[in-house]
């Protein structure tokens, strides 16, 4: 469980994450397989289902490396020994 000042570092590393990936949003939501309200929950950290959490930050860190554009550093989530704890599908990595 994560503190309240951790979750505001969270949902701001998620947040510059998402804007320096720089797609379009039916594009993420597409890759992710999940709804606009359900992203929006996650980069708010606002209750968000913490697979769909560890889902986006590691979508975000293979589309930037994919873009050859520097990841913002992730606080809380940078360990992924953290998230193996919670199950999720990466529908992305199949794409081709």
């Amino acid at each position: 469980m994560l503190t309240p000042m951790q979750k505001r570092n969270t949902a701001r590393e998620l947040q510059e994450n998402y804007r320096r990936l720089d797609m379009d949003l039916a594009s993420v939501l597409a890759d992710l397989g999940i709804s606009e309200a359900e992203f929006k929950r996650v980069l708010a950290m606002d209750h968000p289902d913490p697979a769909q959490v560890w889902m986006v930050r590691d979508y975000l860190e293979d589309k930037l490396k994919e873009q050859g554009t520097e990841m913002y550093p992730f606080s809380r989530l940078a360990d992924h020994s953290a998230n193996k704890w919670f199950f999720y599908e990466t529908p992305w990595r199949n794409k081709q």
